[in-house]
């Protein structure tokens, strides 16, 4: 095939891609994640040439750890600035604890995230390619992960409230490196990238290896269509299951015996994972040696806790799972605002109030016994506040005016279908 006709083939995949899956946005702005490598360049300058630039906006994130991103990003900048599309660079400082790279990663992710609904961005592009989703599979079949982990990445995905794009997902590396030199953009190279300390360096060197057995670029991406498949299927029956035997009480849900039985089968497992997922509005699940262990406890009348929430034994063999209070975090109350990411809380708004679970300000709701709702589901509840004086704790009966509702059932979104 002539170089031209390939890179133009390139485009036009890329375009398909794009416009598949910007459906989802089909109105409003448009973010894309750049970091100045070469997959995310690419993306950018396709980008601008599918879609009208003045819905484009572009962000960028300088971890602080390498002198050379500046520049970097200056390149970003310069290039943005030339398709006529805004750019921004968001600064991220390691607190020193933890995983680096784990932070960082999350880290980032945050800084896009906040960026992107103050900027009124639908939707984050993100620059992941066919390489980074063998590296991923790859990754996942180390850790033991099944249906769910070997799907690896989606071309469309949902978190934290946010839609999330890979337009780049089918297309290799070195073919976004070869185009990008086939219209003289310039990118920038990670050192990083090349470091074999790093589980995804090791994974990409071991690749050429595992091709002499057969697992070739394409037999691994086959695998993750097929477990693709495999997920939509279980996640169905999972729906299903939780229907007969979870039960949403307020914030709470209630497990029968039956959905504790983890040793085994699927579907137990599968609800529970999601269960925490829901609860403590993460978007990995437990790891699966934990929440067994922990249900365990439960079925042997202890209570547990795991994820920011509380598994308290019931007397009929099942579990109910509780928010725990301690694991919320407080915030400057706001219009339109979830607090702990599942709370929609309205009523009569004024300067300096703020969310936060009840806790101990459960003590001032002297109706709360009446309400018929667990002490301990109470102190997690959300309240409103004015400095220290309680505004509001609707779930415990004391209400002036607010109101606090779920604002995504269990059973409708846990498993991504609509009731």
């Amino acid at each position: 095939m002539p170089v031209a006709d390939k890179q133009s083939g390139l485009l036009d995949q890329f375009g398909q891609a794009f416009e598949r899956h910007i459906t989802a946005v089909p109105n409003g702005l448009i973010g894309l994640a750049v970091s100045g490598g070469g997959d995310s360049v690419a993306m950018m300058h396709m980008a601008a040439r599918m879609i009208d630039p003045t819905r484009l906006r572009v962000v960028s994130v300088n971890h602080g750890l390498r002198a050379e991103a500046v520049a970097e990003l200056a390149q970003v900048s310069a290039q943005a600035s030339r398709l006529c599309i805004p750019h921004v660079v968001l600064d991220w400082t390691w607190d020193r604890t933890g995983n680096l790279q784990a932070a960082a990663r999350d880290g980032r992710w945050q800084l896009m995230r906040n960026w992107a609904v103050e900027t009124g961005v639908g939707a984050l592009c993100l620059g992941h390619t066919e390489d980074d989703q063998i590296e991923t599979l790859l990754l996942r079949l180390a850790r033991g992960s099944g249906v769910d982990g070997l799907i690896a990445m989606s071309g469309l995905d949902q978190r934290d409230g946010m839609t999330v794009l890979r337009p780049l997902l089918g297309i290799s590396r070195d073919a976004l490196r070869e185009w990008l030199v086939s219209q003289a953009i310039q990118w920038s190279d990670d050192p990083s990238n090349d470091d074999a300390r790093f589980d995804r360096v090791r994974a990409r060197q071991m690749y050429a290896q595992l091709e002499t057995l057969g697992l070739t670029r394409k037999r691994l991406l086959q695998t993750a269509d097929h477990m693709r498949a495999a997920q939509r299927s279980l996640q169905q029956a999972a729906h299903e299951f939780a229907q007969t035997y979870v039960t949403q009480d307020l914030g709470d849900l209630v497990f029968a015996p039956e959905a504790l039985d983890l040793q085994t089968e699927d579907l137990p497992r599968r609800v529970m994972a999601e269960a925490f997922s829901w609860m403590a509005t993460k978007t990995y699940r437990p790891r699966f040696e934990n929440m067994l262990a922990r249900v365990a406890q439960v079925r042997n009348g202890k209570q547990a806790t795991l994820g920011g929430c509380i598994m308290l034994p019931l007397s009929d063999g099942g579990m109910r799972l509780v928010r725990e209070a301690s694991a919320t975090a407080s915030s400057l109350a706001g219009r339109g605002e979830f607090w702990d990411k599942r709370w929609r809380i309205e009523g009569p708004m004024r300067d300096n109030l703020r969310f936060q679970a009840l806790g101990d300000g459960l003590n001032a709701c002297k109706d709360w016994r009446q309400t018929g709702v667990l002490r301990l589901s109470l102190l997690a509840s959300p309240s409103v506040w004015h400095e220290d004086t309680l505004i509001a704790a609707p779930l415990a009966g004391l209400c002036n005016g607010w109101t606090a509702q779920i604002a995504a059932d269990f059973h409708s979104r846990a498993f991504g279908i609509e009731d």
